[in-house]
């Protein structure tokens, strides 16, 4: 048996396990061994054991040494040409590493993951959002070291995504059908933490601002990538508007002025501009449908639209497609708080290409009905509208406590689209 064998053997004894331990956390700490150790509390045996070997009365109980008052006592032993590193590394079952060499490691496997991935989507549309969120996201550290596989696979498949986004094409397809063709599973994106960083690389490449998850902007994002969430449901009515390029359903509709409910799928279709005419935008669909047999009946050249409360993805769409096309956009809605902050967003969207319609507190006369009390919810609401003409209408109802529905503007709106010109 060797010396350092020996000396091995002698530190294996379960007195010295704590010592043995202390010396190691140093040595993890340090990258050298040195310092100084506490041991308190010591036992019976571990008093006897490490008082023979350091030639002290550990009578106390306890043990403040530094590395270099133990190493002199060592080398007064036969052991004297041993070292102590070396036998603490046979002690131990797995290779020490100091914090400084496993926070080494630790950023050679970051790095490792990380240019493996950029390395493989060089020269893609995704490697540049690859980049940027492997070394600005603070969940990529988390995610390598928590579950490196999974994470790796997840990453692979959004890049892909990213890839083949339908819009390069100018293509629209369902999300789950996107899904599918991707990864094999319709809802792959469906869920955290994989459509977060779908979302944001969607992001990121389309160079649109990230907002908040709203269902709203969710819809628009996926809209504006070729996907859609759902194309048939999500809808709204119209009459009186058509593509230039001849669709025959739209064409059908367009000319015998039927209204008819337009979902996403139909407006996917469309690959050209629309005929450029006034139109009109009502939220409630009472309202839209007595509008129609005016124009109908006159044979207007004007397009109307009814939201149905909430602009909805397909909504939106349609009116961005239209402002492209040359239409101007007039807006009414109800004269509540709900109403008032539709319009808002609406003028803040559409700028000086949509016109708020038939907004003016003389309107309230006649139609206006009275509130006990507006929650202060509500009121914020109203406080918080940013075009001084609906300020104006804000202010008022909230002075007044009063609101107004477009019911009661029927006659009103008739007169104004009456006063355009004949088709």
């Amino acid at each position: 048996m060797s010396l350092l064998d020996e000396c091995v053997a002698y530190f294996q004894q379960p007195e010295f396990q704590r010592l043995i331990i202390a010396w190691v956390e140093k040595y993890k700490r340090l990258g050298y061994l040195g310092g100084k150790i506490k041991l308190d509390e010591l036992s019976k045996k571990e008093q006897e054991a490490f008082g023979l070997l350091l030639g002290m009365d550990l009578s106390s109980g306890f043990l403040h040494i530094t590395y270099a008052q133990f190493l002199k006592k060592i080398q007064q032993t036969k052991f004297e040409n041993i070292d102590f590193l070396d036998v603490i590394k046979c002690l131990q079952e797995t290779p020490i590493y100091t914090h400084q060499e496993l926070k080494n490691m630790k950023k050679d496997k970051e790095e490792t993951f990380k240019q493996s991935l950029l390395q493989d989507y060089q020269g893609t549309s995704a490697y540049q959002w690859l980049h940027h969120y492997l070394y600005e996201s603070h969940q990529v550290t988390k995610n390598i070291h928590s579950n490196p596989q999974q994470f790796y696979i997840q990453l692979n498949y959004v890049c892909q995504a990213l890839n083949h986004l339908p819009i390069i094409n100018h293509q629209y397809l369902l999300l789950s059908v996107f899904s599918q063709l991707i990864t094999k599973d319709p809802h792959y994106f469906d869920h955290d933490p994989v459509k977060e960083m779908f979302i944001k690389g969607i992001a990121y490449c389309l160079e649109i601002p990230l907002q908040d998850k709203s269902i709203e902007y969710m819809n628009e994002l996926f809209y504006h990538a070729g996907l859609l969430r759902d194309d048939l449901s999500n809808n709204c009515y119209i009459c009186h508007i058509r593509p230039i390029k001849n669709l025959m359903g739209w064409v059908g509709f367009y000319q015998n002025y039927e209204p008819w409910n337009m979902n996403l799928y139909n407006l996917t279709q469309v690959s050209s501009l629309f005929y450029p005419m006034p139109i009109y935008i009502i939220e409630n669909p009472s309202v839209f449908r007595s509008l129609v047999d005016v124009i109908k009946q006159r044979e207007l050249n004007v397009g109307l639209i009814c939201s149905n409360g909430q602009i909805n993805l397909c909504t939106y769409m349609l009116l961005d497609q239209l402002t492209r096309s040359g239409c101007h956009l007039y807006y009414a809605g109800d004269y509540d708080p709900e109403g008032l902050l539709i319009a808002d967003k609406l003028k803040q969207r559409y700028q000086e290409a949509l016109s708020l319609w038939c907004y003016d507190i003389q309107y309230f006369d006649g139609n206006a009905v009275e509130q006990q009390t507006i929650s202060q919810k509500r009121q914020r609401i109203l406080k918080n509208i940013h075009n001084q003409q609906l300020k104006n209408i804000a202010e008022y109802m909230i002075e007044k406590k009063v609101f107004a529905y477009q019911e009661g503007f029927i006659d009103i709106y008739i007169n104004v689209i009456k006063s355009s010109d004949k088709k």
